[in-house]
């Protein structure tokens, strides 16, 4: 496993922030502009979700998981896919179904570690853009650039029913505002790799932001140094 001091070492831009806020989106571009590696630390909780999904409750234990993470095959391409032993869950990950159990692979601590594990490894491998709720408190604390994004709860919810029309997935914006609240107190509230704001994050309030106009700012910010 790569030790917080070896990723530390490297140039890493983390950005983190509450579900629906357009983080991988924008680290998506960002990494692309600046010529990193991107790490949607996300889609991984999810790839471990989809499988978990698959097991009786009953088998849900942290040995069974601790077993099950450990013998997955995750791989994030360069243009977004995301194959779970090979086969192709791009889509799969993204339905609302796996978003509302998404819990049972985050709330984890032997699949946090596991997958903390692979992220920093990532990091190590060349200069990166990784997203999600604890990159830069946990997975790499001493990040170059560490930025949290935020936005509205509406703002959230419209960008999330704006994904997964673009996905030709069914929208229910109630229901998408349901999961965002119940999935904030969750995160807020997990005992490992929690979301917060490190102490030393630049805070972006993006509602009201156009997609561009935020990776614009995040490029900047990187370039500056």
């Amino acid at each position: 496993m790569a030790s917080p001091e070896t990723a530390r070492a490297l140039t890493v831009v983390a950005i983190d922030g509450p579900v629906g806020v357009g983080k991988s989106a924008v680290a998506r571009h960002v990494a692309t502009r600046l010529g990193f590696l991107f790490v949607d630390t996300g889609a991984m909780y999810r790839a471990v979700a989809l499988r978990v999904m698959a097991l009786p409750e009953h088998e849900r234990t942290e040995a069974r998981l601790a077993e099950l993470v450990g013998a997955l095959d995750i791989a994030l391409g360069l243009d977004g896919s995301v194959t779970l032993d090979r086969h192709d869950v791009t889509l799969d990950i993204r339905d609302e179904s796996v978003s509302r159990h998404v819990h049972l692979a985050a709330d984890s601590r032997a699949v946090r570690e596991a997958l903390v594990a692979k992220q920093r490894a990532l990091a190590c491998s060349r200069p990166s853009v990784l997203e999600g709720r604890d990159i830069g408190t946990v997975v790499c604390p001493d990040a170059r650039w560490k930025i949290y994004l935020d936005a509205s709860t509406d703002e959230r919810v419209e960008r999330r029913a704006l994904q997964l029309e673009a996905l030709g997935k069914p929208v229910d914006r109630a229901s998408i505002r349901r999961n965002l609240i119940d999935r904030d107190a969750r995160d807020r509230a997990r005992p490992w790799g929690a979301l917060r704001i490190a102490d030393d994050a630049l805070v972006l309030d993006t509602t009201g932001m156009t997609e561009s106009r935020v990776i614009e700012l995040l490029v900047a910010v990187v370039e500056a140094g």
